[in-house]
């Protein structure tokens, strides 16, 4: 089956308006994208440049509860995995959009050769997916969320789970 579309090279404000949301819809795509390739590169200034200075958070670093907050508290979350896992990398399996937030689905790989929460390396290879959300105004990260599962990570490392398997 062939569709053709025709155009009569008229425009409302409806395609207008269409249009200009496509044009915010992929600028929004493109920070999250630029800030998870830099985090891939292990570049600590995508913070300071691509993080709003105000920014929020939903995350909770695993084991005390703590909240991460701020953009300090984002950078040296991303520190200490890049200190644990020197080689850690991802893929963004999916990033869905409405308005200005950004769902995330992402995968990380890399191996376990430094020190993570008082855990002394393995050298065991690691895959770490979770996902979340972030909200994007002005080209910079405003709030974001996201959860893991970390009791699947330190299961990779070799650590035993406090909770017994059915």
């Amino acid at each position: 089956m062939l569709c053709v579309t025709v155009s009569d090279n008229t425009s409302s404000d409806t395609d207008t308006e269409e249009h200009n949301m496509a044009e915010q819809e992929s600028a929004e795509k493109t920070v999250v994208r630029q800030v998870f390739e830099r985090i891939d590169d292990h570049d600590p200034d995508v913070f300071e440049e691509l993080i709003s200075a105000d920014v929020t958070t939903g995350v909770y670093r695993s084991g005390s509860g703590d909240e991460v907050v701020g953009r300090d508290g984002m950078k040296a979350l991303w520190q200490e995995y890049w200190e644990a896992f020197p080689d850690l990398r991802g893929v963004s399996t999916e990033l869905v959009q409405e308005d200005n937030r950004v769902a995330i689905f992402r995968k990380e790989e890399g191996t376990h050769e430094g020190e993570f929460r008082g855990i002394d390396p393995t050298g065991r290879e690691i895959t770490f997916e979770y996902s979340g959300y972030v909200d994007v105004e002005d080209d910079q990260i405003v709030h974001a969320y996201f959860h893991g599962d970390i009791l699947d990570l330190l299961k990779q490392m070799g650590i035993e789970s406090p909770i017994p398997e059915p």
